[in-house]
């Protein structure tokens, strides 16, 4: 016993923890199944310690939890290899080191010069373009802007589309000087007179609130009498694990052979009755602590201690 805890005294960090329990579980002649009967977590689980896949287990106090009863089983001092969980390994930052000492910063000078390349060859554009504006004579800007206005085929088209379209082109065809085509459109108007035939139709509305007084009393029929029967209730109550839900919250819970009981969020009022034999430990995930009451084989269970306003990890033996 000496040996070993002397032993687990120079671990350095989390590479050490799976390789520890592993050699210490295979030199007492035990197999990862014998394991898992023993501190009733799953097969999955252990190789994933073992491993140092400590990225598929939940983090916290549950891979505290799960060292410590692993640790003990093996007659183990937990103390070390507890304490190398929070320990980062040497490699990681010797090679940030060296990756730090190989890293090439930017000159500032080279920075300031480029930025003052890119300023001198803006301002240049800015007084190329000015003094190509003061220097072009206005009677070529004049010229575009009648050429642009003798766009008379337009108005032809124009009043063949609709009366909105034809008072759009009126405007600028009064600078044209077109009045023969203006005129054209002026009968369009006419065709106005089909919102009249609107008002017919809300005569045989009315007759569809006289049939409203049939539909209300439907509303009241929904009373969804669908309980749970008294053995049926009976039965759920014989599982340990007692949820209520006062205020609308996502849980998930996950047994030890690690299925998943419960995933998914659920409204306020409802009960859930989980678990059954042979399944503890349960991990439990609660995403809105303050809004559930747990009792576990009767008894409530104290989640004043957690901290509110984000996802909360218990684990229920």
């Amino acid at each position: 016993m000496e040996n070993t805890l002397t032993d687990l005294s120079g671990l350095s960090g989390t590479e050490s923890v799976g390789a520890i329990l592993r050699t210490t579980r295979e030199a007492q002649g035990l197999t990862i199944e014998n394991m898992a009967d023993r501190i009733k977590f799953s097969v999955r689980q252990l190789e994933a310690l073992e491993g140092n896949n400590l990225e598929l287990l939940p983090q916290g106090a549950f891979l505290r939890g799960f060292v410590r009863s692993y640790a003990r089983a093996l007659q183990l001092d937990e103390a070390p290899l507890i304490a190398a969980l929070a320990s980062p390994p040497l490699s990681t930052i010797e090679l940030g080191a060296s990756q730090a000492n190989d890293t090439v910063l930017p000159s500032i000078s080279a920075t300031t010069k480029n930025n003052a390349y890119i300023l001198g060859a803006a301002a240049l554009l800015v007084v190329g373009l000015g003094i190509f504006l003061l220097t072009k004579p206005n009677e070529s800007v004049m010229s575009k802007v009648t050429l642009e206005e003798l766009a008379l085929p337009a108005l032809e088209a124009a009043s063949s589309v609709s009366a909105s379209d034809s008072q759009v082109v009126e405007a600028s065809a009064v600078v044209v000087s077109a009045p023969v085509v203006v005129v054209a459109p002026l009968p369009v108007p006419a065709i106005a007179k089909a919102p009249a035939v609107t008002p017919a139709a809300p005569q045989s509305i009315p007759s569809v609130p006289a049939k409203s007084p049939n539909v209300v009393t439907p509303v009241v029929v929904p009373t969804p009498a669908t309980a749970v029967s008294d053995a049926e209730l009976a039965l759920l109550k014989r599982r340990p694990i007692h949820i209520v839900f006062t205020q609308d919250s996502w849980m998930e819970i996950v047994d030890t052979r690690g299925d998943v009981l419960l995933s998914r969020m659920t409204v306020a009022g409802s009960e859930k009755w989980i678990g059954g034999r042979g399944r503890a430990p349960y991990q439990v995930s609660i995403g809105k602590v303050e809004a559930v009451k747990i009792y576990y084989r009767g008894r409530e269970v104290d989640l004043s201690q957690y901290k509110q306003g984000g996802v909360t990890h218990l684990v229920l033996e």
